[in-house]
């Protein structure tokens, strides 16, 4: 008798489903949760990017119609890093941001170009920092984004 009734027991407790939307919510949490995060770092690295390239671009801008003296490829320097030739503070999530300028080996032969002027690389590389890394204890944990530009020095 108490084995047919410990059957039944059991049957029943199968049956049942009154929590099975409980389990499938702590299941399928955090993987949501990891989504969400992954979405959230994507969205500010592919910024971060962004930025970059725009600091590059306004550097370059800045460097192709100036004379390319120390002080104004300093002050270029400063615009990739800050977006600012009087500098200022780095992005948050950039750990840092490594600059090199320097002539490239190439020259332009078309015909649009004057042959024989300088073409400047401006070569930028920045650390960036996740924020997931810095959550899980990870703080030494970067991912280097780099751009490399070619511009045509034009003068002034």
């Amino acid at each position: 008798m108490r084995t047919h009734r410990h059957n039944t027991v059991h049957r029943r407790f199968l049956r049942r489903d009154d929590g099975s939307i409980t389990v499938e919510f702590v299941i399928t949490y955090p993987l949501i949760l990891a989504a969400l995060a992954f979405a959230f770092e994507f969205g500010r690295m592919f910024i971060a990017h962004h930025m970059l390239v725009n600091n590059v671009r306004s550097a370059e801008r800045y460097l192709a119609r100036s004379d390319l003296s120390t002080g104004r490829i300093s002050e270029a320097e400063e615009i990739i890093r800050t977006g600012a030739p009087s500098g200022g503070d780095m992005p948050k999530w950039a750990t840092s941001i490594d600059v090199v300028i320097t002539p490239a080996q190439a020259t332009f032969t078309d015909v649009n170009f004057r042959e024989g002027s300088q073409v400047i690389r401006i070569d930028a590389t920045m650390n960036f920092q996740p924020l997931i890394a810095s959550f899980f204890g990870g703080a030494n944990g970067t991912i280097p984004i780099a751009v490399i530009e070619d511009i045509r020095h034009v003068g002034e």
